[in-house]
């Protein structure tokens, strides 16, 4: 990967700004760097906006978030989220393999147009530690290229070739589930005043963070920096969806043979 700095008023390049470094991107025992590209027509903030998105998680990617928490600090905007998968969702599995259980993931955007996704999927008898680079830079006011990347550490305890085969299953996961998201930013209308309820999470609050790397640096407002914390309590929002997938799996019981 080649950073470029791009300030227009001239200034050079803050230090305590550089991104991290990316767990298993230089290490033994990860996969190999799977990259893809498309464009998108739509303004890039819609991109951003997905920070914050809790209920998503249920009616596309299919789990239950149990913990949801946004974090906003200086350059740096976070997402917090533990999932449990949905059991009416999964895919059918041979009767030995593991089922996945749930995910934790944290994902953070350093800067306007870089994010990491550290995300950790939990099986029946292991974890899975994958991360996505999701990166993207505008073409003009309503569209932008977007660029993600996957790489998965390989388990343990397994031959090479079996390992490897699990580890590229997974990537493949990954990329379909964020495929879902560029379905969807794909198909949205910028909407600058949106109408929100609490379950919808900081969007304000997030767009505010967002705007600092449209201002001139002397004119970032102290707002826009200053550390700001939110999490949602998913209890109620997790009971009713509970009910939901109960009907679902009882209406496909139903249409089974009997």
């Amino acid at each position: 990967m080649l950073f470029v700095w791009n300030d227009p008023e001239g200034n050079p390049p803050i230090e305590e700004q550089a991104p991290p470094r990316i767990e298993g991107a230089l290490e033994d025992g990860w996969t190999d760097w799977v990259w893809y590209e498309t464009p998108v027509h739509t303004n890039v903030r819609e991109v951003i906006d997905n920070n914050v998105d809790m209920a998503h998680f249920f009616y596309v990617h299919k789990s239950f978030p149990t913990y949801f928490k946004n974090i906003f600090e200086g350059h740096v905007a976070a997402q917090h989220m533990n999932g449990l998968a949905r059991e009416d969702a999964r895919v059918p599995t041979a009767d030995d393999s593991p089922q996945m259980r749930g995910n934790t993931s944290v994902a953070a955007y350093y800067g306007p147009s870089f994010m990491i996704d550290e995300l950790t999927y939990h099986f029946d008898d292991m974890d899975l530690k994958t991360t996505l680079i999701n990166c993207h830079y505008p073409v003009d006011e309503n569209s932008f290229v977007l660029q993600y990347g996957i790489i998965v550490q390989v388990p343990e305890g397994l031959d090479n070739e079996a390992a490897l085969t699990i580890a590229r299953e997974q990537a493949g996961f990954v990329k379909a589930g964020f495929e879902q998201d560029v379905e969807i930013w794909k198909n949205k209308t910028r909407i600058d005043n949106p109408l929100l309820c609490e379950e919808d999470g900081p969007v304000y609050q997030l767009r505010r963070w967002y705007q600092q790397f449209y201002t001139d640096v002397a004119d970032i407002a102290p707002e826009m920096v200053e550390r700001f914390e939110f999490e949602i309590d998913t209890t109620k929002p997790v009971e009713m969806w509970r009910r939901e997938v109960e009907e679902n799996l009882a209406l496909e019981g139903a249409g089974s043979p009997g």
